[in-house]
């Protein structure tokens, strides 16, 4: 480990090179939301065509997901987020351009928001993916709030620098300098020296890293809670985003600097939670804070349902920001803690995906449900539905994984099959159980709880059984679709994992049984 992952967060130079890029690009990307959300206004003011441009840029990561994590894990990094950050700036300076000529339309600013959507989603998991490679363990949480609060405090001068240059100079001037901010993260990223360790076996199918994905994220409950509970958090979340220039064009009868100060008070909130998240989650712990901050936002939408003052407004955005940094810190270290180094793209993209699709799908329904009846029963349903959701999701709970060993084990034994020749077919993994005097039964309930392990570990049609004539020895059986990836499981086997298996074995030995493991060849 080097020094440098060692060493704090703040002591960390690449980490910090790495979190002010991204806080530049950023800027950029906000500067991007305030301009092609004030002209959505412009060309069609209707609730549900302005919110279209959030879900233009958040389903493409919500559908590109799981392809998106899969090729981060199996693909060279670096290169992916170079190719698609140069791939933005090319796409944004052209719509400057068509801006600056005064020839854009909804369909033109939708397709080139789509297409900002498509460049994100393949390289915002990898980048989500790099902060627990950069940091130790131990540091993460304080490193995802450093990065949480840098993603916030773009989110609160971003807007107002795009309303100001929208009111002074020209509705061109933010997609312009949003395209140059992507060449931060090109310049740094150039730097980085990846520390995967590649071994011997040949780059993994796209479709089984797909395949190996679905399978972790649904055998391994410290992650798919942290999915759900952000699914249930951004969905009524999403209406503040998505209905913000209608408070500010409508409600309060403002231009687009009103609406940069909205989006820019929410965001000094998210800022300033840094001087007591880690107290309060601590103090209150992480479950019961989200199920608190949920709650808090669902009240601060109430409250933007009627108020009459723009000023009052500030105040709300500015709580409703601390609230939103709060839940996404959460939410987002939860899922990190879950995370071995080799599914860190994929399981990132799974969490995006739930934020983004909630975040895409709940602006659009936001923005129908408001045309249909007034913006301020939108808030108010948001409102309501943020509060009765934030107690379902208890049922939830956060940080499992928090204090498990998710590094690759060291210690496993030699394969005891060939791993030459033609192995193209099925390996069968058969283990059988010598109980010994174990309690039968009790040995049952203990080999059960391998199977989530074996499914994470890529185990396929896990079976435990026992044999009609032998009622002393139960089996456990499953197979891998293939030798080489077999091989490559082995080898992602966590420590924690591994340290679990081992005390079974040493269990049954313990109790005079023992532990026989078979392979066998699809031939």
């Amino acid at each position: 480990m080097s020094k440098e992952k060692t060493t704090g967060p703040y002591q960390n130079t690449f980490f910090l090179l790495f979190v002010t890029a991204t806080f530049v690009s950023n800027v950029g990307t906000w500067l991007f939301s305030v301009g092609s959300g004030w002209l959505m206004t412009e060309l069609d003011s209707s609730a549900f065509m302005v919110s279209l441009v959030q879900t233009a840029t958040l389903i493409p990561l919500f559908v590109l997901a799981i392809p998106a994590g899969a090729i981060g894990d199996i693909y060279d990094q670096k290169k992916i987020i170079v190719i698609t950050q140069s791939l933005l700036i090319l796409n944004t300076l052209v719509f400057a351009y068509i801006v600056y000529l005064g020839k854009a339309s909804v369909t033109l600013l939708l397709v080139f928001t789509l297409l900002n959507g498509v460049g994100a989603a393949f390289s915002r998991p990898i980048m989500a993916a790099l902060v627990p490679r950069l940091v130790q363990r131990s540091h993460l949480r304080t490193a995802v709030n450093l990065t949480g609060i840098a993603y916030n405090l773009s989110r609160a001068l971003g807007p107002i620098l795009g309303g100001t240059l929208i009111t002074l100079y020209a509705l061109d001037m933010p997609f312009w300098i949003d395209g140059l901010s992507f060449g931060a993260v090109v310049l740094v990223i150039l730097f980085w020296k990846n520390d995967t360790n590649d071994n011997d076996l040949p780059k993994q199918k796209l479709t089984w890293a797909m395949g190996d994905s679905i399978r972790f994220l649904r055998y391994t409950p410290a992650l798919y809670h942290s999915i759900l509970r952000a699914v249930l958090f951004f969905f009524p979340a999403a209406a503040l985003w998505a209905l913000m220039p209608l408070i500010a064009r409508e409600q309060f009868a403002g231009g687009p600097d009103l609406y940069g100060y909205l989006l820019g008070a929410s965001g000094f909130g998210a800022v300033s939670s840094v001087l007591f998240s880690k107290v309060a989650s601590k103090t209150i712990g992480t479950n019961r804070l989200t199920v608190l901050v949920s709650c808090m936002l669902g009240i601060c939408l109430l409250l933007l349902g009627f108020v009459a003052s723009k000023y009052v407004a500030l105040g709300i955005c500015l709580v409703a920001g601390i609230c939103w940094q709060l839940a996404f810190t959460n939410l987002m270290t939860s899922t990190q803690y879950a995370l071995p180094k080799w599914y860190g793209a994929r399981g990132m993209a799974y969490f995006l995906m739930a934020m983004s699709g909630s975040l895409g799908i709940g602006s659009a329904l936001w923005g129908v449900f408001s045309d249909e009846t007034s913006l301020t029963y939108g808030l108010y349903a948001a409102g309501i539905l943020s509060i009765v959701i934030a107690f379902i999701g208890t049922r939830f709970p956060l940080d499992q994984a928090k204090s498990g060993n998710f590094t690759a084990a060291t210690d496993i034994p030699e394969l005891s099959i060939p791993t030459e020749g033609e192995n193209e077919g099925w390996v069968l993994i058969h283990i059988e159980y010598a109980l010994g005097k174990v309690d039968r039964q009790e040995a049952i309930n203990k080999i059960r709880t391998l199977r989530n392990k074996r499914y994470r570990s890529g185990a396929i049609d896990w079976k435990l059984f026992s044999p009609a004539d032998r009622s002393d020895t139960l089996i456990e059986s499953f197979y891998e679709v293939s030798l080489e990836q077999y091989e490559r499981h082995r080898e992602q086997i966590t420590q924690y994992d591994r340290e679990q298996i081992e005390e079974l074995i040493a269990w049954f030995k313990d109790h005079q049984g023992s532990v026989d493991r078979k392979h066998y060849l699809e031939v």
